[in-house]
Order: structure tokens, then C-alpha cells, then sequence
């Protein structure tokens, strides 16, 4: 079974418990090693998002220069506590891609000037045509929230983004493929051609994909959904089992089910952190 997590979150975005008690946990738990993945939502007009007021406290950020000292402050404390506690700690982070004009060289730019070991993909917002403006997923459906275009056309767009953040070969996996489900008006089989291309790009980078048990949590059903695990696993693109854990109680949440789901899907090509993350 699969002994380690690196999608995990803490009190530096929105986890309930501080970075020691994750590793107690995971020492617990008889982990091997962990990776502390929070929150990096860097955007230029984050402060104008219908809930800032909840993103302000999970990773959000207006730019990268504000955002240099409290990661490499977060990193300090995740290395120091995982010394003390004898796992082997990674520094990542989750990170929402956007597609404004200059985002992306800024973040590379960023990359230089943080510590951190690896950078998962998830993304949290459907966006304008350039990018400029965004809007939370989990509330795009409410009253309130001011939508000029067809909500499918901000989906397929969501995609293109997922597909766009996949290209740039910076994500150690993807997270959450199908978070857009989150959307009461998202039906899975109107983009099935953006899936699949996703998919593709996963496999042509040798990108990473996660199956996320959170989705169990949430929903009884598994990120992403198992037609979607079906092609990943045809196109052998490799998988890591996730938790998204935001509390001690969720790491390692549900793993030796997903083993055998995994096992049931014939599925051979496993995401090897030790090669990847290149630590060892």
C-alpha cells in the first residue's frame, strides 16, 4: 500500500492543524515520507474574487513578491519540524494556474527565489477570456456572482487552463482533473473531448495524475470520476493516490480501498515521487 502523502494542507492556507501535527500524524501512521502541499493562489486581481475573505486565509496572494518570505519562512518549518521528527518531509505546493498575459514568467521568476521540492496543479476558478478576471468554482452557481458568458463556456475554458498548466511541465502531477464537477452545471460527458486531451498532454509531459479520495468524503465518489480513471489508465498515465487532507484525521484517509480499486482497474504505472522529486 501506498505509505506516504503529498497533498496535504495546513493552517498556512486552509488545513486545520499546524505543520507538527501533520508529521505527528503521518509518524503515526507508519508513513514513509510526506509532502506539505499548501494553497498558492497568486493572482492580480485575487482581492476583487466574490469570497477573498475566505482565499485571503488559503494561499491567496496578489503577486509573487509578497509571497517570497512566507513561503521560505513555511518551507524553514516543514524541513526543521520533519528533521525533528525523523520522516523524510518534501516542500510542495498546490498551485491555481492562470493564463493572464506575464503570469507565468512571473511565477518561474518566483520559483528562483522560494525553497520547495515539488508543485502539484490544481486549479480552483473559472476565468475571463484573458484571464484577468476570476471566479470561484464552489460558488460560480449562486446569486450574486456576475458571469457575462454561458457557464460552459467557462468550463471549457477551466480546461483549456488545466491542459495549458499540464503543457508547461512544471507540475509533478495533476490534482483534482475533475473539480469542475463542483459546478451544478457541469455534465461530464459535454467535455469529454477537453478530458481527453488533457489526458493526453498528461501523457505525452509524463505528468503525474492523482486519484483524490476527498472526493469520497465529499461526494461517495472518487476525483476523478471512474471513466476518467479508465482512460488515464489506457493511456498509462501514472497515478498517486491523494487525500487533499486538511486534518490530521484525513491523511492517509481511504488509501487501502483505493489500492484496490486500483488494482481492480489494472493499474500498472504508479507515479514514482523518488524519481521525480529527485531527493534521493
Amino acid at each position: 500500500m501506498q505509505k506516504f502523502g503529498l497533498h496535504t494542507h495546513t493552517t498556512f492556507s486552509d488545513g486545520r492543524n499546524t505543520v507538527e501535527e501533520m508529521l505527528r500524524q503521518a509518524v503515526l501512521l507508519g508513513f514513509d515520507q510526506i509532502g506539505i502541499s499548501d494553497h498558492l493562489m497568486v493572482h492580480k486581481n485575487i482581492k476583487q474574487t466574490p469570497s477573498w475573505d475566505e482565499i485571503e486565509n488559503c494561499g491567496g496572494c496578489a503577486s509573487f513578491h509578497d509571497a517570497v518570505d512566507k513561503c521560505n519562512k513555511h518551507a524553514e518549518d516543514i524541513r526543521k519540524t520533519g528533521k525533528m521528527l525523523g520522516i523524510s518531509t518534501f516542500v510542495g505546493y498546490e498551485v491555481d494556474y492562470f493564463t493572464y498575459s506575464g503570469w507565468e514568467d512571473e511565477f518561474r521568476d518566483f520559483l528562483k527565489k522560494i525553497d520547495y521540492d515539488y508543485l502539484i496543479s490544481g486549479n480552483h476558478f473559472l476565468t475571463s477570456q484573458n484571464g484577468e478576471d476570476i471566479f470561484d468554482i464552489w460558488r460560480f452557481d449562486k446569486t450574486g456572482i456576475f458571469a457575462p458568458e454561458p457557464v460552459d463556456v467557462y468550463l471549457k475554458r477551466h480546461f483549456q487552463t488545466i491542459e495549458e498548466s499540464v503543457r508547461s511541465e512544471l507540475f509533478l502531477f495533476l490534482a483534482h482533473l475533475d473539480y469542475a464537477q463542483k459546478a451544478k452545471s457541469y455534465v461530464e460527458s459535454e467535455h469529454g473531448k477537453a478530458l481527453t486531451s488533457i489526458i493526453s498532454a498528461l501523457k505525452e509531459t509524463k505528468t503525474g495524475c492523482e486519484i483524490s479520495t476527498k472526493g469520497i468524503r465529499k461526494f461517495g465518489h472518487y476525483y476523478p470520476s471512474e471513466r476518467i480513471l479508465r482512460e488515464l489508465i489506457a493511456s498509462d498515465v501514472a497515478l498517486i493516490i491523494s487525500d487533499d487532507a486538511h486534518a490530521t484525521n484525513e491523511l492517509g484517509f481511504y488509501f487501502a480501498e483505493t489500492e484496490e480499486e486500483l488494482t481492480r482497474l489494472k493499474c500498472k504505472n504508479r507515479l514514482n515521487i523518488f524519481k521525480k522529486i529527485n531527493l534521493f
